[in-house]
């Protein structure tokens, strides 16, 4: 690695802030034209170890200051005044270092769909292509298809970077899951990658098959690339702001980016452009500080303004769980187990010796369900009778996103869209369990399109204060975020006593059944939390409708200046994104070549 002092008298074409699940594979595309410079700064350090690599060992690095940022939201009013939790990477690699390694796609409809929001370019074929472009998928071993693994080769890609495979290795509560959400009337999906997830489903995880090692934007690009000359990644150094030019006739120019290392201040410069790749929650504080955002917003913080850009910050977005846990009748192997020195070692042993075992495996089953499927009929109409008596505020009716609350509206009456993901996790920690070596479950509900809408400014001009980050939590129109969770509750306690997972299921922990509603609601404000898929606070939407940046990235107002990472979604997609943001990777790569080309032939 490159250091700060070495880095900042270089010559780049290219500067990516942010070495992330985006931004690092957006580098390495780049760098694969031997004719420019990227360079790339990253606050964090490269970590290649069991904690990222070992797919048992997930959820390990959380909460340490060394691999995760740690944000906390300030206190949420509707949730019990919590400051609720959401880590993000800080480690070469981003959140990809740091995820559950699921390589889902999202819905045909729904990226269809974009276009209703003015934005083009980004259709579901277009998307699909961009991230088979990203994937090196292997088909799943017998095993893996004997719990309904997905083995339709049209929709993955072979040649890409990020290798992809189902588990090897699959805890034995997974298949009285299927059994039970097929008596439900839950379909087995075996094709989620086709555009068409609705269904019960086994998800292809970015696994190397011949290590069982996570796959992730540090060792799937930036390892083919880094001994190349023409691209230098700086790590534990952070940008400070983007030194953009004055825009007093025309769009203002990235003339490069500040960044401190070892408490000292450096500047780079970019011939090319710069590139934003820092996440949904610092990407908006970085434009802030340099500058573009909400004039009120800066004026207080005292930064000179270059851009008035009101939408920077807005239109925070997240997907919101809640869960539910129960005690198993029988033995099982489950991730309770690991509490267990002995039989972690031993866990750890048959990793080192064969690769395979529960440490090459996370959680395996994801649900996706519309409305129509885990409310009853009644209650749903209900449900949207509340939300379009509260679409009427004129608050509403005259926002510069009323037609992303249109769209979403649509939604909740199509059944070829999730409004919601159920996940079973073979663990549980719970207070006063009395039953010596009784194991567990976890059950989580997720709500796919949540109707608040948050936001994220910098507080300070400082970029070591974290900004401040209001989810907005439960705060929606109609209280449909919260009455959406509460029909899930009461869905996954369905779930938790029918079929074979019922069989298997000795009690509900809690919430219980008998509660009434009002109860369940005080648990779900007492518990809901974020299922840690932040985007939308750098939308991709036309200027008018608040948006950030248009449909090739780039920055309202500015020359050179684009963003690719979350924040550029402008509406939440029913799925868990990794996935599409190596696909943003791609995607972005393909715009910034094809604009390079163009300049050159002028």
């Amino acid at each position: 690695m490159e250091s700060a002092a070495a880095f900042s008298r270089q010559n780049f074409d290219y500067i990516i802030v942010g070495g992330g699940n985006t931004g690092l594979a957006l580098a390495s595309l780049l760098s694969v034209d031997q004719d420019v410079r990227v360079g790339v700064i990253e606050a964090g350090l490269r970590k290649d170890d069991d904690m990222i690599l070992l797919p048992g060992m997930v959820g390990k690095p959380l909460n340490n200051p060394d691999y995760d940022w740690s944000f906390l939201t300030k206190p949420q009013t509707l949730a019990k005044n919590r400051r609720i939790p959401i880590p993000r990477g800080k480690v070469l690699g981003g959140s990809s270092a740091l995820n559950y390694m699921a390589y889902t796609r999202g819905s045909r409809i729904e990226f269809d769909d974009w276009k209703e929001l003015g934005i083009s370019g980004w259709d579901w074929n277009t998307i699909r292509d961009a991230v088979k472009a990203s994937e090196a998928w292997t088909p799943p071993s017998d095993y893996a298809k004997l719990h309904n693994a997905d083995n339709t080769v049209q929709n993955h890609g072979r040649d890409g970077y990020v290798k992809t495979t189902a588990y090897s290795y699959y805890y034995d509560l997974a298949l009285p899951f299927f059994n039970t959400m097929n008596k439900m009337g839950v379909a087995t999906n075996h094709s989620e990658a086709s555009g068409d997830l609705i269904g019960i489903w086994t998800y292809t995880a970015s696994v190397d098959p011949q290590t069982n090692t996570r796959s992730y934007s540090t060792n799937a690009y930036y390892d083919r690339v880094s001994s190349q000359p023409n691209i230098v990644c700086l790590t534990g150094a952070y940008v400070s702001r983007v030194v953009m030019s004055d825009s007093t006739c025309g769009d203002s120019r990235a003339l490069g980016v500040e960044f401190y290392s070892s408490g000292q201040l450096f500047s780079v410069s970019a011939r090319q452009e710069v590139i934003l790749s820092a996440g949904a929650l610092q990407t908006p504080q970085l434009l802030e500080l340099s500058g573009i955002g909400n004039p009120n917003i800066l004026q207080k913080l005292g930064i000179p303004i270059k851009i008035d850009l009101p939408g920077v910050g807005e239109n925070l977005q997240d997907h919101f769980s809640v869960t539910l846990g129960a005690e198993l009748r029988n033995h099982h192997v489950t991730s309770d187990d690991m509490s267990s020195e002995a039989f972690a070692q031993d866990r750890l042993q048959e990793y080192r010796e064969t690769r395979r075992g529960m440490l090459s495996s996370t959680l395996s089953t994801l649900v996706f369900i519309p409305a129509s499927t885990f409310i009853p009929a009644d209650n749903l109409k209900s449900i949207l009778a509340s939300l379009d008596r509260a679409l009427q505020d004129p608050a509403i009716k005259n926002s510069p996103y009323k037609q992303w609350y249109d769209l979403q509206r649509t939604w909740l009456e199509n059944d070829g869209v999730a409004q919601l993901e159920i996940i079973l996790f073979p663990s549980y920690t719970h207070v006063g369990c009395t039953r010596e070596n009784a194991k567990h479950y976890t059950m989580s509900v997720f709500i796919q399109h949540a109707w608040s809408r948050g936001t994220v400014h910098a507080i300070s001009t400082s970029v070591f204060d974290p900004p401040e980050i209001d989810s907005a939590t439960l705060d929606a129109p109609g209280d449909i975020d919260l009455s959406m969770l509460l029909e899930a509750v009461k869905y996954a306690f369905k779930i938790m006593q029918t079929g074979a997972l019922g069989d298997l299921t000795a009690k509900i922990i809690e919430p219980l059944p008998s509660w009434s509603d009002d109860q369940l609601r005080d648990y779900i404000r007492s518990m809901v939390m974020s299922a840690l898929h932040p985007i939308g606070t750098a939308s991709m939407l036309p200027r008018s409708a608040n948006g950030v940046v248009d449909d090739e990235l780039k920055v309202y107002g500015t020359s050179n200046l684009r963003v690719a990472d979350a924040s550029i979604f402008p509406i939440h997609v029913g799925t868990h994104p990794q996935a599409t943001l190596y696909g943003v990777a791609h995607r972005a790569a393909e715009i910034i070549k094809s604009n390079r080309k163009a300049e050159a032939e002028l």
